[in-house]
């Protein structure tokens, strides 16, 4: 959640985690189609994780996950803060970018990417100057 103090601005100082927000994680074909997409939400932590079957990487748009895959900002479970921002992308979609962890599973490689951070913003902010 961004902070009043920084809001209007990309900054998160000052930022809390928000559980319970919810991010979709659409993902499209070698045709540039959507044809995957996961919900996912937020930990207490504010950190969300969006599992995906086994797919071979040539079934991604451009062959690579990190241009085929996004996060969106969906919902917020706060009324008081629940105005989208588009910090990271959080509203056109935020690219993933490969974190460098990989553990074999059977007979494929799981990989794991990340996006943001991503944040809403409180709905009503005092003004910063007040007259």
């Amino acid at each position: 959640m961004e902070s009043c103090a920084h809001r209007n601005s990309w900054s998160l100082g000052g930022d809390t985690p928000l559980p319970g927000a919810k991010v979709s994680v659409p993902c499209r074909d070698a045709k540039n189609r959507v044809v995957w997409w996961r919900l996912a939400v937020a930990d207490r932590s504010g950190y969300f994780l969006a599992e995906f079957d086994v797919t071979e990487v040539s079934g991604f748009f451009e062959g690579d996950p990190r241009r085929a895959c996004y996060a969106r900002l969906l919902a917020s479970p706060d009324c008081g803060c629940n105005e989208l921002t588009n910090i990271n992308l959080g509203i056109e979609g935020a690219p993933l970018r490969d974190e460098g962890k990989r553990w074999a599973g059977q007979g494929y490689e799981n990989v794991v990417y990340a996006a943001g951070p991503l944040a809403f913003r409180p709905s009503k902010c005092p003004p910063k100057h007040p007259f």
